[in-house]
């Protein structure tokens, strides 16, 4: 095909893709990315004969240092999601719009609801990040304005790229009833367990999901709208005795 037939097929392609209003999602495949997510098997020296899965079990797919993706910002980097009753109206600030979202029950604090959350999750996506290779913990910064006077309470739940869940330990806050957005912070360092439906370490670096939970089982269903101007992960602060 003569070079002039190709350009005007790329054109007609830009064009169509413009008109139509796709759009892509796209990934930073930057040096620092590129060279923190690949097979770490050493190549074979000369004159070895090492068995293959020998080799084999020596590989290690890694992930990115988390501060290194879109530089933590898990909001732009993210490829975002709703289920049912949830609805995310993307930009600067997502706008979250939820339909009553959990049980009837009265409120009984601020708890761990482990393997018992409701399955009306929003989140995201994402490559492969290293959420362990240093302390971390995830910034959001928000505000709420409830349909009543119920507050949001947003549990944080990881996935890796086996599928295993951080739910034996979800870090959770409760988002204020404001006008002013506020800083919340959600404790990532020893939450690498799943309890449900079956106790499994996760690997915590390989993470590519994060999923939120709002409101679940232990307290009464919410109905309002969250806004989020920023979710990225920080630097955790040392521990201290």
């Amino acid at each position: 095909m003569r070079k002039g037939n190709i350009y005007s097929l790329v054109a007609v392609f830009l064009i169509l893709m413009s008109s139509c209003g796709v759009q892509l999602q796209t990934y930073d495949l930057s040096e620092d990315y590129a060279i923190g997510l690949h097979n770490q098997e050493e190549p074979a020296k000369k004159g070895t004969d090492k068995k293959e899965e020998d080799q084999s079990e020596k590989s290690a797919l890694i992930g990115v240092t988390a501060r290194s993706f879109y530089g933590g910002d898990l909001k732009r980097g993210g490829i975002w999601w709703a289920s049912k009753g949830i609805y995310i109206e993307r930009g600067d600030t997502f706008a979250i719009e939820v339909t009553h979202v959990g049980a009837d029950s009265l409120p009984s604090g601020a708890t761990n609801p482990s393997n018992n959350l409701d399955t009306h999750p929003f989140g995201a996506t994402f490559p492969p990040i290293d959420m362990i290779k240093e302390p971390v913990m995830l910034k959001i910064i928000a505000r709420a304005e409830s349909k009543d006077t119920t507050p949001a309470v947003l549990y944080v739940q990881l996935v890796d790229a086996d599928g295993y869940k951080t739910n034996s330990k979800l870090p959770f806050n409760k988002i204020e009833n404001s006008t002013e957005f506020k800083e919340y912070f959600f404790d990532l360092r020893d939450v690498y367990m799943q309890n449900d439906p079956e106790k499994h370490k996760v690997n915590g670096a390989l993470i590519n999901g994060v999923q939120f939970f709002i409101n679940p089982k232990e307290f009464p269903g919410y109905s309002g709208n969250i806004y989020i101007s920023e979710i990225r992960v920080v630097p955790a602060p040392p521990v201290t005795k």
